[in-house]
């Protein structure tokens, strides 16, 4: 901190927070009609584009932990979106992929995150799109290794 008590070292973790927190309610709003938050919708995202997936794969996947995945996972499975099915070669191993009322609301929401992509890259402009996704992209090769 500098000797202006009103001005901080800037940090990295809240300024990234806060611009997430404000992303996240922008996605929200827009996923609100199908009762869905926004990691919520990128799980079903992920299941839909791998067709049959693991929670350790998700968690790669996600750069998510297994407490967070789950949290998120538990409205996804009691409104039947997702299920677990099990592994042929590995018993212990537990499937995931979306039941067909599962990626019928995957089908349903996605125009409407579609819109909110364009919505935000029209707000922010190309270079600041870009830009996040370049940010994020070097924070996850810098990082998820350490």
């Amino acid at each position: 901190m500098t000797s202006d008590s009103t001005t901080f070292e800037p940090c990295y973790n809240l300024a990234l927070r806060k611009s997430n927190r404000l992303i996240t309610q922008f996605y929200e709003e827009r996923l609100a009609p199908f009762s869905l938050k926004a990691g919520q919708f990128s799980i079903l995202r992920a299941v839909h584009l791998c067709k049959t997936t693991t929670n350790k794969m998700l968690q790669q996947l996600l750069v998510i932990d297994q407490t967070t995945l789950s949290r998120n996972l538990k409205p996804l499975v009691r409104d039947e979106l997702v299920i677990f099915t099990t592994d042929d070669n590995d018993q212990r191993i537990k499937n995931i992929s979306l039941s067909s009322k599962g990626e019928s609301l995957y089908q349903e929401a996605l125009p409407h995150w579609e819109q909110a992509q364009k919505d935000l890259s029209k707000q922010l402009g190309k270079e600041s799109t870009d830009a996040i996704l370049l940010l994020s992209e070097n924070v996850v090769a810098a990082l998820s290794n350490s």
